[in-house]
């Protein structure tokens, strides 16, 4: 009888063994296009295949560094070739590129467009006295460790601006209130904004010219992943390598998402979507759910 019991309680350790989903983190930076992203990618991978997906929010050096060092991870808004460059450099011997989550992303100096362009249209207009105090002597800025944050402080030194303003740090979520509350009342700012991102949909706004060219031009977006991915779960690595969308899309999901909440917001994108969806699956992607 113990024989028994021991064979058939190894049996099922086994049988357990056998059924666990493998454990999948994916970092999230805090920012709009990232946190909504994520979880679309979280959702069509636990309906797709047998994987659990976490998501790791931290800030976006820990987000490059933990993709690197922890197995079956990965981080889907690696910003290239400029804005995230340093934080690349770091670990590119000990990541995977998978492929590009979209193009087009871009990042710069942003005001509302009832502030004058003749009078304000390029960051190099921000030496002059007046423009500074109409500002408050401020650009408000988003968390201290962003890419676009290391960028502003390079702009700040290039065009000579420290005497009259100050770059403010604060989080996303602070840099659109105040935003919104500038908008309430007409006044002027400037932020640090970038796109994709729901503002551009809520508010009538403008990038500030950038004459050294300092905070970027159109950027790609990758998806990087530790070598685990590739190595040991190759199905996985194939889908984000097929995992792309469009501008339009995440414009239209990010303003969702700030109208209703992240998590709501992929529910919505991966039921309207399944066509896009279908190609990141690829020709072997069938469902175990297909009859949901």
């Amino acid at each position: 009888m113990l024989q028994q019991a021991l064979i058939g309680a190894l049996a099922l350790g086994l049988a357990g063994t056998a059924a666990a989903a493998t454990e999948i983190t994916i970092y999230t930076d805090n920012y709009a296009a990232d946190e909504a992203l994520s979880r679309v990618a979280a959702d069509v991978l636990e309906a797709h295949y047998d994987v659990d997906v976490t998501l790791q929010s931290a800030s976006v050096g820990v987000c490059f560094l933990g993709t690197a060092r922890n197995e079956n991870s990965l981080f889907l808004a690696a910003w290239l070739p400029k804005t995230h460059a340093d934080y690349m450099a770091r670990v590119k011997d000990d990541v995977d590129v998978l492929g590009t989550l979209y193009n087009g992303a871009r990042l710069g100096w942003v005001v509302p467009a009832y502030v004058p362009e003749d009078q304000l249209g390029s960051i190099a207009d921000l030496k002059k006295p007046a423009i500074a105090d109409k500002l408050d002597g401020r650009i408000q800025g988003i968390s201290a460790g962003a890419g676009e944050m290391q960028l502003s402080r390079q702009a700040m030194d290039a065009y000579d601006l420290k005497d009259n303003l100050r770059l403010v740090t604060a989080s996303g979520p602070a840099m659109t209130a105040a935003l919104a509350r500038a908008i309430d009342h007409q006044e002027w700012i400037v932020v640090t904004g970038w796109s994709p991102h729901w503002m551009w949909e809520r508010y009538d706004l403008r990038y500030l010219d950038d004459p050294k060219g300092l905070l970027g031009g159109r950027e790609h977006v990758d998806i990087i992943a530790n070598p685990s991915i590739k190595a040991g779960h190759p199905e996985i690595a194939a889908f984000f390598s097929r995992m792309t969308v469009p501008l339009s899309k995440i414009n239209d999901l990010l303003a969702d998402a700030n109208a209703s909440s992240y998590d709501a917001a992929a529910e919505r994108f991966v039921a309207n979507e399944r066509e896009m969806i279908a190609t990141w699956l690829g020709p072997s992607g069938e469902s175990r759910d297909d009859d949901r």
